[in-house]
């Protein structure tokens, strides 16, 4: 074997090696918005599984938030019935938003 078809042999060789590493360059360039996706989607699932758990133990602050509400919603009523006797009392008349008001109110406590 001469020293030029060595030559001519490791050349091609070499070409060979060096468009199997761009190619492989190219596989890991394109995968890489694959993978980084797949991390975040495995990030946001333990998210969402931290949260559930969350909610399944019964953290206080959800607890305390519906006990608000309810308190909120007692006053409403209360507030709106005052001022419906406050208006028969005196001898004046409901407005309608008053009216629609009890009426909503009453309809959320049935829903409940």
């Amino acid at each position: 074997m001469t020293l030029d078809t060595f030559s001519e042999i490791l050349k091609v060789v070499l070409q060979v090696a060096n468009v199997t590493v761009l190619g492989y360059a190219l596989y890991k360039f394109l995968n890489k918005p694959h993978n980084s996706l797949e991390e975040r989607v495995v990030k946001c699932e333990q998210d969402i599984k931290d949260v559930k758990q969350s909610l399944f133990r019964g953290d206080g602050k959800f607890q305390e938030q519906e006990r608000a509400l309810r308190v909120i919603i007692r006053a409403t009523i209360a507030l709106v019935e005052f001022e419906m006797q406050y208006c028969l009392i005196e001898h004046k008349e409901m407005s309608k938003g008053l009216e629609k008001a009890k009426e909503a109110l009453d309809e959320f406590i049935a829903e409940k």
